[in-house]
C-alpha cells in the first residue's frame, strides 16, 4: 500500500482554510440560539415557543439535508457551498429588522433551510481533504472547529446582546459569514470522478443510518442545552454563564486530538462509550448546578463527554463512504443530529413547564445511556478504515 507521504498529510493548506471556513460558520449560528430565547423572552414568549427556536431550525435543515446532499454528490461542492454562505448571511441578517415573535419563528425557518445547506457542504468537503488512515484524527480536529465556535460565540454573543441588544449580535453573525464566504473562496476543491444519479435511494447513506440513529440520542440533550442553559442558569441566580462555554472550550480543544487518534488506532468502542457516561453525568450535574463553579465543572464533564461521541460518530457515519456519496453519508448523520435537537428541544421546552429545568434537564440524562446500549447492540463491530486496512 502507497498511502504515506504527501497523500497521508492531514496540516494542508485546504484542510486549514476548510477548519477556518467551519469555524467561522459555527459562530454565526452559535451566536443566535442562545441570544434567541433571551430576546423572545423580553417579548412575551413562554417555554413552549422558547422549544421552538431551535426545533423549527432543525426540522428545515432536516427537510433541505437530503436533497443537499444528493446535488453535492452529483453538481460538485463549491458553487453549492458558496450560495449557502451567503443565503445564510442574508437569512441571518433579517433578525435586526422586525421584532415580532411569529416572524421571528418563520425567519428562524428560512435560516435552517441556508444552515442545512452550509453544514452539510461544508462537511463534505472537509471529508474529501482528509487522508483515509487518519480520517478519525482528521474528523476530530475538524469537529473542534465547530466546538471552539461553541465555546467562543454564545458568550459573546449573550456579552454584546446584554450591551446593545440584537443588532451588534447580528452584526457579529453576519460578519463572519462574510470572512467564512472570502475563505470559501480561496480552496481547492476535489473534482468528483463518478457523479451520483439523482434517485431517491441516493439521497441518504445506507451505512450511516445507524450512526445517525445513535447520534440523535446525544443530539436531543444537546438540543435541550442549547436551548435552556442561559435560562437555567438566570432561574438559578447563576451570572456570567458565559464561562459555560469557555471550559467547554478547554474540555474540546484538550480532547479533540487524541479522540481521534485513539479512534483510529483502536476502534470506536473505546472512545464512544465513556463519552455517553460523561455526557450523562454531566447532565445530572446540570440538574442540580446552582454556582458559578459546578455550572463550569459540568462544562468540562459535558465537553469532553461530548467530543467523543460526536467525533466518533461522524467518523462512523462517512469514513466508509465512497468520494461520490459522501454528501449523502454527511447528509445522512446531520439528518440524526437535526432531528435529535428539534425532538430535544421541543421535548425539553414541555417538560420545563411541568418539571422545571432541573426535572428536564434530569430526565435528559438517560438518553446517552440508551445511545450506548444503541451502540452495544448494533454497531460494536464495526471498525474505523484505519483498522480494516491493518487487519485485511
Amino acid at each position: 500500500m502507497t498511502g504515506t507521504g504527501k497523500a497521508q498529510t492531514l496540516w494542508t493548506k485546504d484542510f486549514v482554510l476548510i477548519a477556518a471556513v467551519n469555524f467561522l460558520i459555527f459562530c454565526s449560528w452559535q451566536a443566535l440560539p442562545f441570544v434567541l430565547p433571551v430576546y423572545l423572552q423580553e417579548l412575551g414568549a413562554d417555554d413552549v415557543v422558547l422549544g421552538w427556536v431551535t426545533a423549527i431550525t432543525t426540522i428545515s435543515a432536516l427537510l433541505v439535508r437530503p436533497f443537499c446532499g444528493i446535488i453535492l454528490d452529483r453538481f460538485g461542492r463549491k458553487g453549492i457551498f458558496l450560495a449557502g454562505i451567503a443565503f445564510m448571511g442574508l437569512a441571518s441578517a433579517t433578525f435586526a429588522f422586525i421584532p415580532v415573535i411569529g416572524i421571528i419563528l418563520a425567519m428562524r425557518f428560512v435560516h435552517g433551510l441556508a444552515w442545512g445547506i452550509t453544514s452539510t457542504s461544508s462537511s463534505t468537503v472537509a471529508s474529501d481533504i482528509i487522508p483515509p488512515k487518519r480520517f478519525g484524527e482528521g474528523m476530530g480536529l475538524f469537529a473542534l472547529s465547530a466546538s471552539l465556535a461553541f465555546a467562543i460565540a454564545p458568550g459573546v454573543a449573550l456579552e454584546s446582546f446584554n450591551v446593545g441588544g440584537i443588532v451588534p449580535v447580528v452584526a457579529i453573525s453576519v460578519g463572519a459569514l462574510a470572512v467564512a464566504f472570502v475563505f470559501a473562496c480561496l480552496l481547492r476543491y476535489r473534482p468528483i470522478e463518478k457523479k451520483a444519479t439523482l434517485r431517491l435511494e441516493s439521497m441518504l447513506n445506507r451505512a450511516s443510518i445507524l450512526p445517525a440513529a445513535i447520534m440523535f440520542f446525544l443530539a436531543a440533550c444537546y438540543g435541550s442545552l442549547v436551548t435552556f442553559l442561559a435560562v437555567h442558569a438566570a432561574a438559578q441566580g447563576v451570572e456570567n454563564v458565559g464561562l459555560f462555554f469557555t471550559a467547554y472550550a478547554v474540555a474540546v480543544a484538550l480532547s479533540r486530538p487524541f479522540l481521534g487518534r485513539f479512534v483510529d488506532r483502536k476502534g470506536y468502542a473505546i472512545v464512544l462509550l465513556p463519552g455517553a457516561l460523561l455526557v450523562a453525568a454531566a447532565l445530572v450535574l446540570l440538574s442540580q448546578a446552582d454556582s458559578l463553579p459546578l455550572f463550569i465543572f459540568t462544562a468540562l464533564l459535558y465537553g469532553l463527554g461530548f467530543a467523543a461521541c460526536h467525533s466518533t460518530l461522524q467518523t462512523m457515519a462517512v469514513a466508509d463512504a465512497a468520494p461520490e456519496h459522501r454528501g449523502a453519508a454527511n447528509a445522512t448523520f446531520l439528518v440524526g443530529f437535526d432531528c435529535g435537537i428539534g425532538a430535544g428541544s421541543l421535548v425539553a421546552g414541555a417538560l420545563a413547564t411541568v418539571a422545571g429545568y432541573a426535572g428536564m434537564y434530569l430526565c435528559f440524562a438517560v438518553l446517552p445511556l440508551v445511545a450506548a446500549a444503541a451502540f452495544l447492540t448494533f454497531a460494536r463491530k464495526r471498525k474505523p478504515p484505519s483498522l480494516k486496512e491493518t487487519s485485511g
